[in-house]
C-alpha cells in the first residue's frame, strides 16, 4: 500500500470473487487488517470453511483492493469483513454487506448473520455499531472468541 492519502470520496466497485487472483487479493487483505494489525494467529484466519464460501472484493476505481467480506453458503453466516485501515470511515462497508445480503437472497436466504467483534482491547475492532447501522441486531449474550469479545447479530432480509 502506497503512503498516498485516500480520496474522500473514493469510486469502487464490488465483485464476487471467483477468480484465484480475486481470492488472493481478499486473503491479502485479511491478513493485513486480522494478523498483521490486530494480531490473530494465521491457523484462525484461514480455514476450510473459505471453500464453501461466496467471497466479495471491494475494489478502487483506481483498481486498490481495499475490502472483503465472505458469507457461508450453507447458512448465512457473514464473516471476515474487513476494511484496510486509511479506508474505514468512508462508507466503504456498506456496499460489501449489500453484496451479501443479495447473494443470500439470491441463493433463497432469510436472514443473515455474523460474530461481530465486540471490543476494541487487544488490537480488536469494536463493529457492533457498524452492523447496526446496517440494520442487525443483537443475539444472545456477547462472549469470548479466540481471546475477543464477540457479539452475535442477525438481519433479516425482506
Amino acid at each position: 500500500m502506497d503512503s498516498l492519502k485516500p480520496p474522500t470520496n473514493p469510486r469502487y466497485k464490488v465483485v464476487r470473487a471467483d477468480h484465484p487472483e480475486e481470492l488472493e487479493k481478499c486473503m491479502a487483505i485479511r491478513k493485513e487488517v486480522f494478523i498483521d494489525e490486530q494480531g490473530y494467529d494465521i491457523r484462525i484466519e484461514t480455514n476450510d470453511d473459505d471453500a464453501q464460501c461466496t467471497h466479495f472484493l471491494l475494489i478502487l476505481d483506481s483498481g486498490e483492493p481495499v475490502g472483503t467480506v465472505r458469507v457461508l453458503n450453507s447458512n448465512g453466516q457473514l464473516g471476515r469483513f474487513a476494511i484496510l485501515v486509511p479506508y474505514r470511515g468512508m462508507g466503504l462497508g456498506r456496499p460489501l454487506i449489500e453484496a451479501v445480503h443479495d447473494h443470500v437472497r439470491s441463493v433463497g436466504g432469510k436472514e443473515v448473520w455474523c460474530q461481530s467483534q465486540a471490543s476494541t482491547e487487544d488490537g480488536g475492532v469494536d463493529a457492533t455499531g457498524f452492523y447496526r447501522r446496517c440494520g442487525y441486531v443483537n443475539q444472545g449474550e456477547a462472549f469470548m472468541k479466540e481471546g475477543t469479545l464477540h457479539q452475535n447479530m442477525v438481519f433479516t432480509l425482506a
